[in-house]
């Protein structure tokens, strides 16, 4: 009985990708669309109430000879809410810098644990750019969006883990996404294997709807990396 507890409480921590303390991540994308490549370095802490703090520095390489600062972002989310021990209520907010500008989101997660080997998590999430760009008339406006993302968990074994990730956005001003439409797609397929208490590698597969002009093809995506719990 004790050993099937165990197996029980490692497969929520697993599902819901909470380990209490510190950790440090790096993380290596390539879209096949555009052959362009991010690196991506990160810090955070996880408290044991569910709280989380996390600071994300990214990079982008498009030839061998170009590597551009990407962005720097610090992101927080609070469990607020928990009327059940099976439902969490959790909002959170993140700002980003980059060259261009700033931008800011605010997002409220609802988690529902509905066995020991899944749990779903839906989220709404607002984007919002402090800097304006020019619109499809020609006109300069905030190209903001609203985001519905759900995260479908399931436990596979209590080592290895697997996340279905759709999310559906809207452009709330006059912009189209890379797809030339007003809404698009992003899908991901995420894969995690827990190697010990210390690393944590993964494996994602993702598909960013498909790239109008200039490239005419699909956005797929790679992304592999590794977590490291102190």
């Amino acid at each position: 009985m004790n050993k099937i507890k165990l197996m029980m409480i490692l497969s929520s921590a697993i599902s819901t990708s909470v380990y209490a303390g510190a950790y440090v991540e790096n993380r290596e994308a390539y879209n096949l669309a555009n052959d362009q490549q991010e690196i991506m370095l990160r810090v955070g802490y996880n408290f044991d109430m569910g709280a989380g703090i996390m600071l994300t520095n990214t990079y982008n390489l498009r030839r061998k000879d170009e590597l551009k600062h990407g962005y720097n972002e610090i992101e927080g989310w609070y469990p607020l809410f928990k009327p059940t021990p099976r439902l969490t209520v959790q909002p959170g907010g993140l700002i980003t810098d980059k060259s261009i500008g700033s931008s800011g989101a605010v997002y409220l997660d609802v988690n529902y644990k509905f066995t020991p080997w899944f749990n779903l998590t839906v989220r709404n999430r607002y984007n919002h750019n402090n800097y304006s760009t020019v619109d499809l008339n020609n006109k300069l406006d905030n190209n903001d969006t609203y985001e519905i993302g759900n995260y479908w968990n399931f436990i596979i074994t209590d080592k290895f883990s697997y996340t279905f990730e759709p999310h559906y956005f809207i452009r709330l001003n006059d912009f189209h996404s890379s797809n030339g439409k007003d809404h698009h797609w992003e899908i991901t397929n995420t894969f995690k294997y827990r190697v010990n208490q210390h690393w944590l590698p993964y494996f994602e597969l993702r598909w960013l709807d498909r790239y109008a002009e200039p490239y005419h093809r699909e956005q797929n995506q790679i992304r592999l990396g590794v977590k490291y719990f102190f």
